[in-house]
């Protein structure tokens, strides 16, 4: 029989077995819910003091922390200090803090070991002469025991008096004496004031307890009698506190003491339970507190944090650990302060570890720590399994292929798939298993035992990803059909995921391979292979696919390593999410959908939430980011390839290396929980603005940021950051603000939710209004608004009083140019009358100079034939004379009609024609130097202030002892550079302001004519005088053959003197020859050059002119010829003329004179030769009419400017005279040699009328036209 009962037993304990198994899976999601877990604020947050001794949230949402070291104040990013300074009067009495508590108007009453002090948050200043405070409420004495219930009623208890009661709001005060009566308390030591319901708990030192109200009328509600244990052990430090059943309890050094007020009894077994009995003081009882929970939680200094039920009483400790820390590997902590906040949030002060807080929502996610999970899967029943990389399968002990899981799935007919990672596939059904490998299977059934994902379509069938191809296992036929690249069914055998989406629109199965994307219709068997979108526009970051997914909306969501994929068959749209954009990393490990249609994905370092948003409007989907480390609860970074799923409900799991995750989720989106934004910090650039500190002289802050509704700013401090805080700590994620800058944005912008703040930066002066809200994780927005007026000054350029000046003077301004407009236009009207009077008498003069010229050209063709006919020579000779003055006068008229023509023109382009650039790019007249220079070149001191030596000479030679010989002379005289590189040079030239360049011809590279052509024909460097040096002196035939310029000032042949060279260059210079010592200009080096047979005597230039003007006329001009009057030669000045412009020392004068007037020069040469190109240049352009003066000087190779000066230096005529004359030279040989009429005639030289080239012919030749082909025709 009792064999019998052992057989029941164990038929039924193998029956639970499964359902113990079921329960035992469960166990991570409701063990959490009972895990206290805290979060931890120490130094390395910013609270310096790892001792708490109080703390308190204040109505603002601040949370204050007293400590021996001083008040620390905390929002929820940053810590403030605040610290007794003996030489602040406005700052704490001391630093060592023993309590805080909030007074009716915001103020904070602090008790530090001098004694009290109130904290104003307006000014973020102390008040000590608590005496004068106390009296405003008519308290007399300094109370030594201070409570503030939670009606804002200030209690105190003064020694030897009794206690009273000062209401804030009505502001009246009550006073409870020691009398017997019902307004009255019993004598006796108060150590300590709490409250209940009922009103305050007065303790006493001997454990008595009275109760007193004031709310309803001032009574005394219940006392008790002294506690028989504490009479002969008084204790100051005996403390009450209220539970939520109203229950007093009694704590302190070594006492823990509860008092039922319905029942009137004491219940003093619960601290002698835990050790409390009065003697010993390491087990002290700090600080007690409530949750609405029920629990109540005591902080002691050796047993830690306790928490005790409040029905039981049964204690239960519980370790201030944080969740990435194993219960095992922190020790007791003692525990000074225990608080409990608005938020049902729990604050715990320890004695050397800082700040420990623990709420519901404090961290993201719950965790399990089960080990290494690798796979997790749930069945129909709801089980979940987890996989594991060395533990097989959590729940089931079974045989499997391997303890190393690298997939789990589950199949409609019970069976549990686990797979491995090299050793095949493995089915429990029914608590057996059964081992599928290719390597032990002596029937093929696996095509390889790599197993790197499992998943079931709708109709139970198992696909099986593997490294050789996919299969398909089908549980009603027991059957596996494969799919592989020989079969022609893939295009790759290296599976890496799958998934199928049993909600979706198609049966399809989206397969994941080391080659990019496969579709896989099941019902069809129709497959696509995608590496982008199906245009192939796009590509996939990586073709190496470690996760595939789709979600509700039809996104498939592609999992590689570089990133992640998103796209979308409906439009063909491909967008990606990488570490650019803010994925926590490019390692993609898993993807799921909850409930609320969020994304998860795993990754290699940390966990990402994907908020999907449609923008209808463009019809497009935009992605938030929301990233998750250890820090919100995560048990490890990294997490494993294909450990996610969504489970029945909705959730999704986690697994990684430590063990797995879920989300915490709240009950619902209270808007009304979200807190009115603070705001905390103001920083002016980089520098915080301090409340009552100066800023640029000025206070910024005359009050707290967070208590000041308009912020005055200055023009200079329009660059400016608001942080922001909300002062709700029971939230998983740190909350998210949204704000409005009125009077800049037309809408509600999203803050930074790491930066906690909003810079703004460059406003213009004005009035604008900040508006700032809280957002929750979730998305829920806080009904509460926070605004802040901004104003931003004007400069004091741009203030009213300024403006009212710049209006004034804009009026004096309008006032004066209308009277000036009207002055001009009087001006401009007599202007007008005088040009108009002008006209009409040049239109008058022009008629009678017309009636006036046509009869005197009547009478001159008498006179001329009387003078023919007249035979006595005195009359003729009358005639004649009479002939010549009216000739003129006729001429001068013609000159007179043709000047009145377009007078303005002409005399601006007589002005034009003689103005030239200077070195600034600026047109002004020519500067002539006429002032003769005679001052003495020595080797002295006054050698080196010549005037002279303000004009700079640049000489260039290749030649190396050349240079060395002229600079040593040349350098007393001028201010003289040497170059051996003509490309040196002309870089030099362009910011050195050069006077003359001396150049060599036969220079490497750039030759000395190129350099001169170069210079002449920029307007910046034409100015600058060019003497070009050949090797001798050169035939025409020479110049021409080496290209030589025409725009070169002057030629000098080697060897040469150098006094003659001085006197060359100062003759270009227009200065007046320089009497020169013979020891400056002839010295050793001269010797020293003679003896080189480089001698630098002057050099004979003796050109056969012949050759020149070989040509240039065919045939001989008779002497009578008028035409030799029209010189278009080279006019060379004798010495005798230059002495009227130079005063010219004597003996030089005839030494030079007899040079020049010996020989040709090849200056002389050049000269001519540019004539003859000038009259070349004529002969083409005749017809033409007008010849523009700058085309001329192009042709030439010349800058408009040295042109003109040239040619009026060597012909003493300006350009349009030698033009005109080489028109009227042609002229008269064509009228010699054609009979064509004279209109014909004037046009083919030039003139616009034949009777202009008439007047202009008779001017020059004394005779008319046809007189002259009459005379001289052959």
């Amino acid at each position: 029989m009792r064999m019998k009962t052992i057989k029941k037993l164990l038929i039924a304990s193998l029956l639970l077995l499964p359902l113990a198994v079921t329960i035992l899976q469960m166990l991570p999601l409701t063990a959490a819910t009972n895990d206290f877990l805290f979060k931890t604020l120490d130094a390395r947050e910013g609270l310096t003091s790892s001792q708490v001794n109080c703390i308190l949230k204040d109505s603002r949402g601040y949370v204050w922390f007293g400590t021996p070291a001083g008040l620390y104040r905390f929002d929820g990013y940053t810590f403030r200090n605040f610290q007794s300074d003996s030489q602040d009067g406005s700052s704490l009495n001391d630093s060592y803090i023993n309590s805080i508590q909030e007074m009716l108007d915001g103020n904070l009453l602090i008790e530090t070991s001098s004694g009290y002090c109130i904290y104003h948050p307006q000014t973020e200043t102390f008040e000590r002469d608590m005496k004068q405070t106390f009296a405003r409420m008519g308290i007399e004495t300094i109370p030594s025991i201070v409570y503030i219930d939670r009606h804002k009623n200030l209690w105190g208890a003064i020694p030897n008096k009794g206690v009273v009661c000062y209401n804030q709001q009505q502001q009246l005060l009550y006073e409870f004496g020691y009398t017997n009566d019902a307004q009255g308390i019993p004598q006796g030591v108060v150590c300590s004031i709490s409250e209940c319901r009922d009103g305050a708990v007065i303790v006493y030192d001997d454990g008595k307890l009275v109760c007193c109200d004031v709310m309803h009328q001032q009574h005394t509600v219940w006392a008790t009698e002294g506690l028989p244990q504490l009479k002969n052990r008084r204790s100051k430090s005996l403390r009450a506190f209220a539970d939520q059943m109203d229950n007093i309890w009694l704590y302190g050094q070594g006492t823990l003491y509860m008092y039922n007020k319905s029942a009137n009894l004491w219940d003093t077994n619960i601290g002698p339970s835990l050790g409390l009995t009065g003697y010993g003081v390491d087990r002290n009882i700090n600080g007690m507190a409530g949750d609405r929970s029920g629990n109540i939680w005591i902080g002691s200094d050796q047993l830690g944090l306790l928490k005790m039920d409040i029905n039981t009483h049964t204690v239960e400790s519980v370790q201030p650990r944080n969740i990435n820390m194993n219960p095992g590997e922190i020790e007791k902590i003692s525990i000074q302060s225990v608080y409990v906040d608005d938020t049902d949030l729990l604050w715990v002060g320890t004695e050397k570890s800082g700040v420990a807080f623990c709420g519901q929502y404090i961290y993201r996610f719950g965790a399990r720590h089960l080990g290494d999970i690798t796979a997790i899967t749930q069945d129909a029943n709801g089980t979940i399994w987890y996989g594991t990389s060395d533990k097989g399968v959590i729940g089931y002990d079974g045989n499997i292929a391997s303890m190393k899981v690298s997939c789990l799935a589950t199949t409609p007919d019970g069976s549990l798939w686990i797979g491995s990672k090299r050793n095949g596939l493995t089915r429990v059904k029914g608590g057996m298993s059964k081992i599928y490998s290719l390597a032990t299977d002596s029937t093929a059934t696996l095509i390889d035992d790599h197993i790197n994902a499992l998943c079931t379509d709708k109709i139970g069938n198992l696909w099986i990803a593997t490294n050789g191809g996919m299969q398909v296992y089908n549980p009603k036929m027991n059957t596996f059909s494969s799919y592989t690249r020989e079969n022609g069914k893939l295009t790759t055998n290296n599976i890496t995921s799958l998934f199928y989406n049993k909600n979706g629109k198609t049966n399809d199965l989206y397969v994941g391979t080391a080659e990019g994307l496969l579709i896989l219709n099941l019902s069809t068997t129709d497959k696509v292979v995608l590496t982008g979108n199906q245009s192939n526009t796009k590509s996939f970051t990586n073709n190496f696919i470690t996760q595939v997914m789709q979600d509700s909306r039809g996104l498939i969501w592609i999992g590689t390593r570089e990133g992640l994929n998103i796209l979308n068959l409906e439009n063909d749209s491909l967008n990606y999410l990488t570490e650019k954009q803010g994925l926590s990393n490019n390692n993609v490990c898993g993807i799921a959908e909850d409930k609320n249609h969020n994304i998860w994905v795993t990754t290699s370092s940390g966990v990402s939430r994907i908020v999907v948003q449609r923008n209808h409007e463009e019809g497009t989907n935009n992605y938030g980011l929301y990233n998750y480390t250890t820090a919100d609860g995560l048990q490890s970074n990294e997490f494993n390839p294909g450990a996610i799923i969504t489970q029945q409900n909705g959730d999704v799991l986690l697994g990684g290396l430590y063990g797995v995750n879920w989300v915490v989720e709240k009950a619902s989106d209270d808007t009304d929980a979200l807190p009115r934004v603070m705001l905390t910090q103001l920083f002016i650039g980089e520098e915080e603005i301090l409340t009552g500190h100066a800023y640029q002289d000025r206070i910024v802050l005359p009050q707290a940021l967070n208590e000041t509704n308009k912020l005055e700013l200055g023009h200079n401090q329009n660059t400016f950051t608001i942080k922001f805080a909300a002062g709700n700590y029971n939230q998983s994620e740190r909350l998210q603000f949204m704000y409005w800058m009125e009077g800049k944005d037309e809408d509600w912008r999203n803050g930074n939710a790491l930066t906690h703040g909003v810079t703004f930066r460059d406003l213009s002066s004005g009035h604008y209004t900040l508006h700032v809200k809280a957002i929750s994780a979730e998305g829920a927005v806080s009904n509460q608004e926070r605004t802040l007026e901004i104003n931003i000054a004007r400069h004091w350029l741009l203030s009213w009083w300024m403006l009212l000046a710049y209006a004034i003077i804009l009026l004096v301004i309008l006032y004066f140019w209308r009277v000036g407009i009207k002055q001009l236009s009087v001006i401009k009207a007599r202007k007008k009358a005088v040009i108009n009077e002008l006209a009409l008498q040049r239109e008058e003069i022009k008629a009678a100079s017309e009636d006036l010229r046509q009869p005197m050209a009547r009478m001159t063709s008498i006179i001329g034939n009387l003078s023919e006919k007249e035979k006595s020579l005195e009359e003729r000779e009358q005639l004649n004379a009479l002939h010549s003055q009216m000739l003129q006068i006729i001429t001068r008229v013609t000159d007179m009609q043709t000047h009145l023509e377009n007078p303005e023109e002409r005399a601006k382009n007589a002005v034009h024609d003689r103005l030239e650039l200077n070195g600034r790019g600026e047109i002004e007249l020519p500067d002539i130097v006429g002032e003769s220079l005679t001052t003495e070149a020595t080797m002295s001191r006054a050698a080196l202030d010549a005037p002279t030596m303000k004009f700079t000479v640049m000489m260039i030679d290749d030649n190396d002892d050349f240079l060395k010989f002229a600079t040593a002379r040349f350098k007393y005289i001028y201010n003289f550079f040497a170059y051996s590189s003509t490309e040196k040079a002309a870089a030099d030239l362009e910011e050195m302001q050069c006077d003359i360049v001396v150049c060599k011809q036969d220079m490497p590279g750039l030759t000395g004519s190129d350099l001169c052509n170069q210079l002449k024909m920029n307007p910046r460097t034409q100015k600058i005088k060019f003497v070009l040096m050949t090797e001798g002196v050169l035939t025409p035939q020479d110049m021409r053959s080496q290209n030589i310029t025409l725009s070169a000032d002057d030629y000098l042949s080697k060897p040469f003197n150098l006094q003659d060279a001085t006197m060359r260059f100062n003759k270009i210079l227009g200065l007046g020859p320089i009497e020169m010592n013979s020891n400056l200009i002839e010295g050793a080096e001269t010797r020293m050059l003679e003896d080189r047979n480089a001698s630098m005597t002057t050099a004979t230039e003796t050109i056969d002119m012949g050759e020149v003007d070989k040509g240039t006329e065919s045939d001989a001009i008779a002497a009578d010829d008028p035409m030799n009057r029209v010189d278009t030669k080279v006019i060379k000045r004798s010495n005798t003329q230059l002495a009227t412009q130079q005063t010219i020392i004597e003996e030089e004068s005839e030494a030079q004179q007899e040079s020049t007037q010996s020989d040709y020069s090849m200056l002389d040469a050049m000269d001519q030769q540019l004539l003859k190109n000038i009259e070349q240049y004529v002969m083409q352009n005749m017809s033409r009419g007008q010849i523009s003066l700058e085309e001329m000087a192009s042709a030439m190779g010349m800058g408009r400017v040295p042109f003109f000066h040239r040619v009026r230096n060597i012909t003493n005529k300006t350009p349009a005279e030698l033009v005109r004359d080489m028109r009227l030279k042609h002229a008269c040989i064509l009228l010699k040699r054609t009979n064509i009429n004279m209109s014909e005639l004037a046009t083919n030289i030039g003139f616009l009328t034949a009777e202009n080239f008439i007047n202009i012919f008779r001017e020059k030749f004394g005779m008319t036209p046809l007189e002259y082909r009459l005379k001289h025709r052959k």
